[in-house]
């Protein structure tokens, strides 16, 4: 396992002499490339994460405290479930504009008995809201438990720490780091093997995604002919 003084440590080293002399600008670019990597349009599966069941009274169309305060983005599209009334857990389906949750609603209104729709529950995140939010329909008659896969924003460094970006992706995030201070510090020949570095570690990580995100694929045996 490395730790953020083990990179720390390291990335001095290759800077040099000069690089002995950095104090925060090391930990301020580690800050900033952990920013920058959680961002990224591929994230690791170790920054997936479910929630404990949150219960939603009934009458409420949005979910409270979910998403919850280190939400990144879900995990996938299939990201919420509900319990049913017979105990089972079901996928929630995800609707991609809020236009279509709120036909969805107007089309429920219309109808005499909700109980024939209470076990199909649509989705939609809301990210134009002040914080993002999980609004529903229909709106249910009963209380309802929710759980959210999602990724979540690791602990931020405070040069007293370390997270799981030092100790799983070590290269990639130190070798970030340490391009913006080779270039602060005009090391010409350091800034091309941090380049590298970082490169060759995000390439890897890619890989590896896309890896994982072809092992959770449900694959479906047969089809219509």
């Amino acid at each position: 396992m490395t730790t953020y003084t083990e990179l720390e440590l390291r990335i001095k080293r290759r800077l040099g002499r000069r690089g002995m002399t950095i104090t925060s600008e090391f930990l301020d670019e580690m800050i900033s490339a952990q920013e920058l990597l959680e961002k990224m349009g591929a994230l690791p599966k170790w920054m997936k994460t479910t929630t404990a069941d949150i219960t939603t009274v009934a009458g409420l169309t949005i979910l409270t405290t979910l998403p919850p305060a280190d939400f990144i983005r879900v995990y996938d599209d299939q990201a919420l479930e509900f319990l049913t009334s017979d105990g089972k857990y079901k996928r929630a389906i995800r609707l991609d504009t809020r236009n279509q949750l709120v036909s969805k609603r107007n089309a429920f209104a219309a109808l005499p008995n909700l109980d024939t729709v209470e076990e199909e529950i649509w989705w939609y995140l809301d990210t134009d809201a002040g914080a993002k939010q999980i609004e529903i329909t229909p709106t249910q008659t009963r209380d309802v438990d929710f759980h959210l896969t999602y990724y979540a924003a690791e602990t931020v460094l405070t040069g007293a720490n370390t997270n799981q970006w030092c100790t799983f992706e070590p290269d990639l995030i130190s070798g970030i780091a340490g391009m913006e201070l080779a270039t602060w510090l005009r090391d010409d020949r350091a800034l091309k093997k941090f380049q590298s570095q970082a490169q060759t570690a995000r390439r890897i990580l890619v890989n590896q995604i896309e890896s994982d995100e072809f092992g959770d694929v449900d694959l479906v045996m047969g089809g219509p002919d």
